[in-house]
């Protein structure tokens, strides 16, 4: 296949079929253009990228920058995909300065690699920078609905199906948010943690693309799957229900282009 280096698209799980899978890929979140004094950092590496995620600050320093002032981000999580992913959940290692922009950091990247965002209207690359807002967000998300299975879809592709579980969900907060997933097999107890972008607002997709995703599953194996809520300075709203059941989606799932 061929080997496209793509850089810093927001990924986290946004299943989309690509004709050629990329080689590598760094990507990072939140993706709005401020975040509060407590607010957290996300990036995800794909495929040959993922060696970053485990050498972050002894090979790879990852740090926030105004100016000559520089604020290391600590690991605080990682999270293993199964299909050529890996991510790190950061926590800047002071408070942000009100009114300062920040410029997200990784040194001693290899090659080619660069670490920029694409900007849509000037049709360049850009340094990844968010301006800091006043004050600190500790106001935990609240599910308004929880997340119910809406759907299962298998579709066959070049390289690999995209195999997805649908579930449509409703969380109140007015901070940015993700969805902390935890997969459990049935069978034999394994258990994998990912967190986890929203598609179309109200619906998170559970599985993989062609290419890369946080979850793969055993073709009609019964899984179990709790969801916390993590906002955009980590606070949390752990799971408080029953897992909620369902089976892996099947060839027999397809249902056309």
């Amino acid at each position: 296949m061929k080997n496209i280096l793509v850089i810093s698209a927001l990924l986290f799980s946004t299943f989309t079929a690509f004709a050629d899978c990329a080689g590598s890929g760094i990507y990072f979140w939140p993706q709005t253009p401020t975040i509060k004094q407590n607010s957290i950092i996300v990036i995800e590496c794909y495929a040959q990228s993922q060696k970053i995620i485990s050498e972050l600050n002894s090979t790879y320093p990852i740090y926030l920058k105004s100016g000559d002032n520089k604020i290391k981000l600590n690991v605080s999580e990682i999270c293993v995909g199964q299909f050529y992913l890996t991510q790190a959940i950061l926590v800047p290692e002071e408070k942000l300065q009100a009114g300062l922009d920040y410029e997200l950091c990784i040194d001693n990247l290899e090659g080619k690699e660069t670490f920029t965002k694409w900007n849509s209207t000037t049709k360049k690359h850009e340094a990844i920078k968010w301006q800091v807002e006043e004050g600190t967000d500790t106001e935990k998300p609240t599910w308004t609905k929880k997340p119910d299975l809406q759907k299962k879809t298998y579709v066959p592709f070049g390289c690999g199906p995209a195999v997805n579980v649908h579930f449509n969900f409703a969380v109140y907060d007015e901070s940015p948010f993700l969805l902390r997933a935890t997969v459990t097999n049935v069978e034999t107890s394994t258990k994998s943690t990912y967190y986890l972008n929203l598609n179309k607002g109200t619906e998170v997709l559970i599985g993989h693309n062609m290419c890369s995703g946080a979850f793969k599953f055993d073709e009609g194996k019964q899984y179990e799957i709790s969801f916390d809520i993590v906002d955009y300075s980590g606070n949390t709203t752990a799971w408080a229900y029953n897992n909620i059941l369902f089976t892996a989606p099947l060839l027999s799932d397809f249902d056309g282009y």
